[in-house]
């Protein structure tokens, strides 16, 4: 998607799009596909902002402006503000958004 609007970035002044795939899913979901994807388990934890904050954060180093970035696409996808789908991705590239398990790599059987 971004190489199709680097490529005349003029045509796209002013637009938002949607990064969505073909359908929502919530975070089981997400794990479920990620373990069909990968061939192996994968399990989506939910872990309170607060902790990430102070466990992960605070060994990273990020600058503040990052750090509060993160935390707030976090936040906003717990509450669920980019649950939706769109045809954005199709609509610009002419390439139908990819399901997880077609996206994921290395490739398994069901992405090929």
């Amino acid at each position: 998607m971004v190489s199709t609007v680097l490529r005349e970035p003029a045509r796209h002044i002013g637009n938002v799009y949607e990064l969505t795939g073909p359908r929502t899913v919530n975070m089981n979901e997400m794990a479920e596909e990620y373990s069909r994807a990968l061939g192996r388990p994968v399990s989506y934890v939910d872990v309170p902002l607060e902790w990430w904050r102070a466990g992960v954060f605070a060994k990273v180093g990020l600058p503040p402006h990052t750090e509060e970035h993160i935390a707030t696409m976090a936040r906003l996808h717990r509450e669920n503000r980019y649950d939706r789908a769109s045809d954005d991705v199709e609509r610009v590239t002419g390439v139908p958004a990819q399901t997880i398990e077609v996206f994921s790599w290395p490739p398994t059987k069901t992405s090929t």
